[in-house]
């Protein structure tokens, strides 16, 4: 119980460190001055892109699946509900909320939905390191911009593993069973079978024929996402080069990895405005820029994933009561 609780409470410790950092010494005055004279215009522009990359988001995880499961309408409302509750519950485990909906909606099993998440996560972070790869490496401070570099190596070696457990999954189910026959309790069944399925469901990433449509879909939608950086930018009359705006945007999406409390709130704003400062930003004007990033992020997903929320319940226990009958 006592370890649960720490497990639980780190999360918070995080988030108050970071909230710490990144608001230390800052004066209030200006910091409240640059968030009042932004622009209004931009901004709204900036939260209606924000809401169309989550409508390709949305399209885009019908792919990860290996048979067609989800219609456009439950991927969206699921897909939401999921950075909805990632806002609401610490350490991103929306994810697992997202990986139950998305079970009783398509009538696939949750390890396979969370694999398809996984995918869709894996498919995100190489996109997006290979924006910085290609346009921000070596911008900024020497330290940070190692520390970018560290992550999106990371997630290049993520996608290393993935490749060669796909293509050696024969031999890892062979492992698998092997366990399986040694211990042959129905713990070691399910696990054995969970693993398999889990497996199977990272497939249609490295498919030859989804692979060109999910890289074409993933760099559509982060090239909207870069639109909404540009516009919040343009916000606070920041006529930023391309290659900055990447390091804003990897900034914030790479600070929003730290299992932090809900919505990564704190430590995104300590991450991304450190990095804006590198550049060049006043820290008072790149806190603000973060913060009306963040607060966009929480409008598009926070006023229908609440709708959703207190609205769709009834819809979601007749689901349950269906596939209980099965």
């Amino acid at each position: 119980m006592f370890k649960k609780s720490i497990v639980r409470l780190i999360p918070w410790v995080i988030t108050a460190l970071a909230l710490y950092i990144a608001f230390r010494g800052i004066d209030w005055r200006t910091l409240l001055a640059y968030l009042g004279a932004a622009s209004p215009a931009w901004l709204a522009l900036a939260l209606s892109v924000t809401a169309l990359s989550y409508l390709m988001r949305s399209r885009r995880w019908q792919l990860f699946f290996p048979r067609p499961a989800l219609d456009f309408g439950n991927s969206s409302r699921a897909l939401i509900l999921g950075f909805f509750m990632n806002n609401v519950l610490p350490a991103r485990t929306g994810e697992l909320v997202r990986a139950h909906l998305g079970s009783k909606l398509s009538g696939e099993t949750r390890t396979l939905v969370l694999a398809t998440i996984a995918s869709e996560r894996l498919a995100d972070g190489l996109t997006i390191s290979a924006f910085f790869l290609i346009f921000a490496l070596g911008i900024g401070s020497y330290k940070i911009s190692q520390g970018l570099e560290m992550v999106a190596f990371l997630f290049l070696v993520a996608a290393f593993i993935v490749f060669v457990a796909l293509s050696q999954r024969e031999a890892l189910f062979g492992i698998a069973q092997r366990f399986e026959r040694r211990f042959n309790t129905r713990a070691s069944r399910y696990t054995v079978n969970r693993f398999q399925v889990f497996i199977d469901g990272l497939k249609p990433l490295y498919s030859p024929k989804r692979f060109p449509r999910l890289l074409l879909w993933s760099v559509a939608i982060w090239m909207v996402e870069l639109c909404v950086y540009m516009a919040v930018s343009t916000a606070y009359s920041q006529q930023l080069p391309v290659n900055h705006i990447v390091l804003f945007l990897v900034a914030v999406n790479f600070g929003a990895l730290i299992p932090a409390a809900p919505g990564g709130f704190g430590v995104i704003e300590a991450i991304a405005s450190a990095v804006l400062v590198s550049i060049g930003i006043e820290r008072e004007l790149a806190l603000a820029m973060v913060i009306s990033q963040h607060l966009i992020q929480y409008i598009v997903v926070g006023v229908p994933g609440a709708f959703l929320t207190f609205n769709w319940r009834s819809r979601l226990q007749k689901i349950e009561e269906f596939s209980s009958r099965q």
